[in-house]
């Protein structure tokens, strides 16, 4: 007999997966980093409902990826040359991030001080460096990687 809540939660998932393949193929074009109308985008891994790691190619170039990141955190994209497992891939995107965090912050200390009521929970940087600080959390959980590291 098959369970219908197994199946009802896959439908979900899978829903999920389409949903953000579809909107980070359509940033990925808007930020340059495809200039194909054709492509193929593939889930390589997915923390379901929060994080996809995939791999994006213009049609017709299977050896030609693009690695990128999406779901609960900024859509991003890196050369398939720096890493070859997802978990690898996390990792870069990881110091990536947190390299741009850096230099945010050392614009904002450079900068005079700004008379905005902007809390610092909006602060760009601030945010990338919360997003590279949970994602290596996630990189150093073996068990969520057993399926594809």
């Amino acid at each position: 007999m098959v369970d219908n809540h197994d199946n009802s939660g896959r439908e979900e998932l899978d829903a999920w997966i389409k949903k953000q393949l579809n909107a980070a193929v359509r940033k990925l074009m808007d930020q340059g980093a495809i200039d194909s109308l054709i492509v193929e985008a593939k889930p390589a891994w997915v923390l379901p409902f929060q994080i996809l790691i995939g791999k994006i190619r213009a049609q017709g170039q299977p050896n030609h990826f693009k690695w990128f990141i999406c779901g609960e955190i900024p859509t991003d994209y890196l050369p398939s040359s720096v890493a070859v497992t997802p978990r690898e891939t996390a990792k870069h995107f990881v110091m990536k991030w947190q390299l741009a965090a850096a230099r945010h912050q050392k614009k904002i200390e450079r900068s005079p001080p700004a008379t905005t009521s902007e809390s610092p929970m909006k602060d760009p940087g601030k945010q990338l460096a919360d997003h590279a600080e949970a994602l290596y959390g996630l990189v150093e959980e073996d068990r969520l990687w057993l399926q594809g590291s």
